[in-house]
């Protein structure tokens, strides 16, 4: 595993990033002032106790916060001058998101869940059965395609969660916790995937987690404390 660097080529770079919040008449900052960049390739799990701002960070990268100060830069594009109809354009072709809850349409069935960015994007259903065949494989439910989310496990459901995610063959993948509600054999299971996925498809692969054990399971660690990075 390497140590934290500083990398030539980024795909996400951030710079002096900051955020508050308000609570009530106290303005708590919650990040501080964030400087890093992540390659494109690498496999990067953002560590640190409750509180540290670990989900906000993932947040700000993923465009779905602004932050109050700093930048944001994904591939190359400024996220903090991004307007938002680009932003989201930007979500659904070039970020992955998987969050800890899955995030399922429950009367949806697994292929249309996965489906489902390609009909918020309008594009015709027909180009897609390809790739949809193809990320039933990786995930290991085809037998399952009609199923809808309450008839899986928990663990089947964060795959059709990283199945949805991977539709558009996105740059970048993010996870908030992604085995945050799984038991220790489809933690397991969930990790090889997206450490599979991170090397079959190159895709830049950001998790944020508790876990030490599954941290390793990425080249790199970012440690964050109190808002502020930890070497």
């Amino acid at each position: 595993m390497k140590t934290q660097t500083h990398a030539e080529n980024p795909c996400i770079k951030v710079e002096g990033l900051k955020k508050n919040f308000i609570n009530g008449d106290v303005e708590v900052e919650v990040l501080k002032g964030l400087d890093f960049s992540i390659d494109s390739g690498e496999f990067v799990s953002i560590m640190g106790p409750s509180g540290s701002g670990k989900s906000t960070l993932l947040y700000l990268l993923g465009a779905l916060d602004s932050p109050t100060a700093g930048t944001v830069w994904m591939n190359g594009m400024d996220l903090s001058v991004m307007k938002a109809r680009d932003k989201s354009r930007l979500r659904r072709r070039e970020l992955g998101f998987v969050f800890q809850f899955y995030n399922l349409v429950p009367n949806l069935t697994v292929e249309e869940n996965i489906l489902l960015p390609i009909i918020l994007d309008g594009r015709p259903l027909k180009e897609y059965q390809d790739k949809l065949e193809e990320l039933l494989r990786v995930i290991g439910l085809e037998d399952r395609r009609t199923h809808t989310p309450q008839k899986l496990s928990g663990g089947q459901q964060q795959r059709v969660a990283i199945a949805r995610a991977l539709i558009f063959n996105p740059k970048v993948l993010l996870l908030d916790e992604p085995t945050g509600n799984l038991d220790s054999k489809n933690s397991e299971s969930l990790m090889k995937l997206v450490a599979d996925i991170n090397r079959d498809y190159r895709t830049t692969v950001v998790q944020v987690t508790h876990s030490d054990k599954y941290a390793t399971w990425g080249n790199r660690v970012i440690h964050l404390e109190d808002g502020v990075l930890k070497a």
